[in-house]
């Protein structure tokens, strides 16, 4: 159980660490602490633009670019035999939403979405049953591999599936950290494990307050 937490810690360490250096290569971000708001895991002065992608939500229904446009999205990628941290991590958005919805003007234009990194077993029944054990507002998205590295690799998430057991099980390690993306479709912050859903919504509502101002 260590050997699999340390794994998952430095896969979710790797992912941030692509998603804010590709960022700041890519905009040229100032180091200086100064030149932007002090708030943990915010993209800024600008966020990173997502480009086209297309995958399938549990509905069967298209998910793509478009999808994340118009409201804001929080965007965790996992698989629904993870043991762990998948469950977890998507009890803390189940939190996050609860805390929104205390305040129907703060849930407004707010999804959470679970994006799998194992389309062979998650199928969308499967993806269907276990978002709506958490919430059954909650969106589950997922496509073949050609089109799920599409979004991946723009966001710096990272998955590695081992080999399979005799039986074919097999896990997948993969970044732990919860995006999220603007009305813009724009990714601007990230929330890296372990995950605090108080703190969370509360940085949710300075991200949303400092981009309304």
């Amino acid at each position: 159980m260590l050997r699999r937490n340390l794994r998952y810690a430095l896969l979710s360490l790797a992912g941030g660490l692509a998603v804010v250096l590709g960022v700041q290569a890519y905009l040229g971000l100032s180091q200086d602490p100064q030149a932007r708001p002090q708030i943990p895991g915010l993209l800024w002065p600008n966020p990173k633009p997502i480009g086209e992608f297309s995958l399938t939500d549990h509905r069967g229904e298209a998910f793509g670019l478009e999808s994340l446009k118009g409201q804001w999205t929080f965007l965790f990628f996992g698989y629904t035999n993870c043991p762990d941290v998948c469950p977890v991590t998507l009890a803390v958005m189940n939190h996050v939403a609860n805390q929104l919805s205390e305040e129907p003007a703060k849930q407004d234009n707010v999804q959470f979405a679970f994006v799998t990194v194992d389309p062979e077993r998650d199928t969308q029944e499967q993806l269907a049953g276990f978002i709506s054990y958490f919430n059954e507002d909650f969106v589950g998205v997922g496509g073949p591999d050609d089109k799920l590295v599409d979004l991946t690799r723009q966001l710096g998430i990272v998955f590695i599936r081992s080999k399979p057991e005799a039986d074919g099980s097999y896990l997948v390690d993969h970044t732990a950290s919860i995006l999220l993306v603007n009305p813009s479709g724009e990714l601007i912050a990230l929330f890296r494990a372990p995950h605090d859903p108080v703190e969370m919504a509360q940085r949710f509502d300075r991200i949303r307050e400092l981009v309304k101002s």
